[in-house]
């Protein structure tokens, strides 16, 4: 009868001990990916950043093209507006009044 309790007790403590695992990898799991999330989104910045950047330099030094860090953008002037370009997208428009 003794050697049936201690058992018992030995299984409830090992299935409290699973769950509390099941737990920990569950939240550490959720904890990584946004983690991985962030990361993903701070390199999207960081990409549209270098994308602004180039730009700015390109009108400001009247270049039709310019390429900086693997940054390719292209200037589209008139006499009322310039528009830059990278990968087929507009970046920036300006426009004078």
């Amino acid at each position: 009868m003794v050697n049936i309790k201690r058992q018992k007790i030995k299984a409830y403590i090992l299935l409290e001990s699973l769950i509390a695992l099941g737990l920990l990898v569950t939240i550490t799991s959720l904890i990584l990916q946004q983690i991985n999330h962030d990361q993903k989104r701070a390199a999207d910045n960081l990409q549209r950043q270098e994308v602004m950047n180039a730009a700015i330099m390109a009108v400001q030094t009247k270049q039709d093209k310019l390429s900086l860090n693997g940054i390719s953008v292209r200037v589209i002037r008139d006499e009322t507006s310039i528009a830059v370009y990278h990968e087929q997208r507009e970046v920036i428009s300006l426009v004078k009044e």
